[in-house]
C-alpha cells in the first residue's frame, strides 16, 4: 500500500534497478539457495514470506477495479516485481533501524487510525479488507513499509537535496513550451428549476450574486473552449464578457452559461513557474539520490531468493515480452 505517487514511482523504479543489480552483482549462487517453506526471500537474514508477497499483490489488485485472469507467465512476472518491491522496502527499513529512525509503533497506529476514520470506522475498514481478501496483519505490514519509505525520504534523502536559482532558471529556459498557457474562457454555469431564477442571475451580471442571496446556483471556472459541451461552446462563441446565453431546458432544469472573460494564450513567467520547477527538480534529485542509495545498499546486502522467482526478479523490464504491463492477462468486468 504505497499511496504517495512520488514514493510509489521511486519504489517501482527501484524494483527495476534491483533486477539489473542482481544481474550485475552475480547473485545467481545465492538465488538458488534453498529457503524455509513459506519464505520467498531473505534480505540480510530477514525473511520475506509468501503470504506477505501475496498481500502486496492483492492490495494492488484491489485498486484496479477489475477481476484479472492472468496467464502463468504474467503471474510469475508480477510475483517477481512484487518481490523486488518488498526487497527494497526491507533494505529501507533496515537502514532506518541502523540510523535509529525506524517508524515507531505509535506512528503506525496513528496512520492506521487515520485510515479507519477515512473508511468510517474499524468495522468498515475490516469489512473492506475482508471483501478484498486482504489479511489484516499483512496489511499492517504494508502500511509500515509505506510509512518507512515516506520517513526515509523525508529524514534521510531530503535534507541533502538543494535546488538553486540558477538551476531553476536554466530548466525554465530549456522547457519553455511547458509553461505556455492556452487561451481560456472564464465562464459561470448556472442551473435552476425555474427559468426566472436563471434570468435573474443573468440580469445581475457582471456582478455575481452572493452565495447567501436567493437565485440560481452557479459554478464559475476557467476552461479551454474545446472542454465545454458543444452546445455551450457554440453559445459562448457569440457572447461578450458579462453576457449570458439564452436559457435552455435540459434534464428537467433550466440552464445557461455566462461568459465572464476571455483570457488569451500567455507564457507563465519565471516567478509563477518557480514553485513548479523547484518541485520537479527536487523530485528528480530525490529519484537520483534514492537510486544511488539503493546501489550502495545492494553492494553490501545478502539477498537470497527462491529459485522459482529468480528469472522474473533478475530480468530487466525492457527484456520482457512486449515490455507491456499485464501482457497476456484477460480482464473481466
Amino acid at each position: 500500500m504505497i499511496a504517495d505517487p512520488a514514493v510509489a514511482r521511486r519504489t517501482r523504479r527501484a524494483g527495476f534497478l534491483l533486477a539489473a543489480f542482481c544481474l550485475c552483482l552475480a547473485l545467481a549462487g545465492c538465488l538458488e539457495a534453498r529457503l524455509p517453506e513459506g519464505v520467498v526471500a531473505t534480505v540480510n537474514g530477514e525473511p520475506i514470506f509468501l503470504r506477505g508477497l501475496q498481500a502486496l499483490l492483492d492490495s494492488r489488485s484491489a485498486t484496479l477495479g477489475v477481476l484479472r485472469r492472468p496467464s502463468l507467465e504474467d503471474m510469475r512476472r508480477r510475483y517477481g516485481e512484487g518481490l523486488g518491491s518488498l526487497i527494497v522496502c526491507a533494505l529501507v527499513r533496515q537502514d532506518l533501524q541502523r540510523r535509529q529512525l525506524a517508524v515507531s509503533p505509535e506512528a503506525l497506529e496513528a496512520a492506521i487510525d487515520a485510515v479507519r476514520r477515512d473508511y468510517g470506522g474499524k468495522e468498515a475498514l475490516d469489512r473492506y479488507l475482508a471483501d478484498e481478501a486482504l489479511d489484516a496483519e499483512q496489511w499492517r505490514a504494508l502500511m509500515r513499509d509505506h510509512l518507512s519509505l515516506v520517513q526515509f525520504e523525508k529524514l534521510v534523502l531530503e535534507p541533502d537535496i538543494r535546488v538553486g536559482l540558477e538551476e531553476i532558471r536554466a530548466y525554465y529556459q530549456a522547457h519553455g513550451a511547458d509553461f505556455q498557457l492556452p487561451s481560456l474562457l472564464a465562464v459561470c454555469l448556472v442551473s435552476a428549476d425555474e427559468r426566472a431564477a436563471v434570468e435573474g442571475f443573468c440580469r445581475a451580471l457582471p456582478r455575481l450574486p452572493g452565495r447567501e442571496e436567493e437565485g440560481a446556483p452557479y459554478q464559475c471556472l476557467e476552461v479551454r473552449s474545446e472542454d465545454l459541451p458543444a452546445v455551450w461552446r457554440k453559445a459562448v462563441a457569440d457572447l461578450a464578457p458579462g453576457q449570458c446565453a439564452p436559457p435552455r431546458k435540459e434534464e428537467g432544469a433550466w440552464r445557461s452559461v455566462a461568459l465572464m472573460a476571455r483570457k488569451p494564450a500567455a507564457r507563465m513567467d519565471l516567478a509563477e513557474a518557480y514553485p513548479l520547477v523547484e518541485r520537479e527538480l527536487r523530485e528528480e534529485k530525490l529519484d537520483a539520490a534514492f537510486l544511488r542509495w539503493l546501489e550502495a545498499a545492494l553492494a553490501t546486502a545478502r539477498i537470497r531468493v527462491a529459485p522459482d522467482l529468480k528469472t522474473d526478479l533478475v530480468t530487466p523490464p525492457s527484456a520482457r515480452k512486449n515490455g507491456e504491463e499485464e501482457s497476456g492477462a484477460e480482464q473481466v468486468p
